[in-house]
């Protein structure tokens, strides 16, 4: 069985609602998963990496690190209280709002197959085998995606990467919603029947453009641009 599968003795909490280029503009989009497959990052934490194709042609890639380095998929917070990491949270929500099983009974399903993936020595995108996560492949979801501005990252010469002044332009995927409806998983298990938290999210968010850059030493941080105007979600 999968160490994936949902805990009973951790609370599953809401997401937060928060307050052309390839990049998507903040909004809730209508997509497909186009690919989905598991791996292990060098100091042992797995990860789900991530392709949503919307409804414009446009892909989206993420990867969400559903464990840590011990395989774990919780943390305990300063109060001693066990949490869901932030990454399988939504990653268990995708998993649930396509295919109504949770992100275990997802790893526990995956097939070994080719997967073009960057090769950073080669530069460019070489066939690799992956478990990937065929039961999403082709399924119908929601996803809530931010663009931000960020600190762009660099090698400080010991191998340590760190945040510079210099800021780029990405998307961050929130959480994910039932296709059909709107709701979140936990409305679903509620019985609620019509979305609340979606609706929300779309009406604090959608254009923005999410500043989350720091100040470094050396430089200050740009400033990230204001919408031209606000667009609600309808």
């Amino acid at each position: 069985m999968s160490n994936l599968s949902m805990q009973e003795d951790v609370k599953v909490e809401e997401l937060s609602t928060g307050g052309g280029s390839f990049l998507w503009d903040t909004g809730i989009y209508d997509c497909v998963v186009d690919m989905a497959y598991f791996d292990k990052s060098k100091g042992g934490a797995r990860s789900l990496n991530l392709t949503l194709l919307n409804d414009a042609g446009k892909k989206l890639k993420q990867t969400f690190y559903v464990t840590n380095r011990k395989g774990e998929v919780t943390y305990m917070n300063a109060k001693g209280e066990k949490h869901y990491l932030p990454g399988y949270s939504v990653s268990n929500n995708l998993a649930v709002t396509a295919t109504e099983t949770d992100i275990g009974a997802v790893d526990d399903a995956t097939e070994e197959k080719m997967v073009n993936v960057y090769d950073f020595t080669k530069k460019k995108e070489v066939p690799t085998a992956k478990d990937v996560a065929v039961q999403l492949l082709g399924k119908k979801v929601k996803a809530a995606i931010f663009k931000q501005v960020v600190n762009k990252r660099a090698d400080d010469g010991t191998g340590t990467w760190v945040d510079t002044a210099e800021t780029k332009e990405e998307n961050e995927i929130k959480d994910f919603y039932f296709a059909d409806s709107g709701l979140t998983v936990a409305e679903k298990t509620k019985g609620i029947e019509e979305a609340v938290m979606s609706v929300k999210w779309a009406e604090r968010n959608t254009g923005k453009v999410i500043n989350r850059a720091k100040e470094v030493a050396g430089g200050s941080t740009a400033t990230a641009a204001k919408p031209a105007g606000k667009k609600l979600f309808n």
